[in-house]
């Protein structure tokens, strides 16, 4: 029989844990022109009736136009599979606050 030599401590990546962690933190938190952003994005709806364009739709009664018409009896539904988009032209460089995502129930 052989001796078994004796194991080294496993070793714990923490510092790039710390770092990713430090990294992540920094990033979130806004700085002077992230604040100035905030503070003048509207609550106008930016896509509201604008040109929308999207990889594919399930069929012609659920186009892209139906994603941003504003009526929620409407939507847009893609073929089935992916990876699938959709895009919207806001005709200009937009603050964005808010994303809102109304999924078929």
């Amino acid at each position: 029989m052989h001796p078994v030599p004796p194991r080294a401590p496993a070793r714990r990546p923490w510092p790039a844990g710390v770092l990713a962690l430090l990294l992540i933190a920094a990033l979130a938190v806004p700085g002077p022109a992230g604040r100035a952003a905030a503070a003048t994005c509207g609550t106008s709806d930016a896509a509201l009736n604008r040109s929308a364009t999207a990889s594919s739709a399930e069929s012609a009664a659920f186009p892209a136009s139906a994603a941003v018409d504003g009526n929620s009896g409407t939507r847009w539904s893609s073929a089935f599979g992916d990876p699938q988009w959709l895009q919207v032209d806001l005709g200009s460089s937009q603050d964005i606050c808010q994303v809102v995502l109304n999924w078929e129930a």
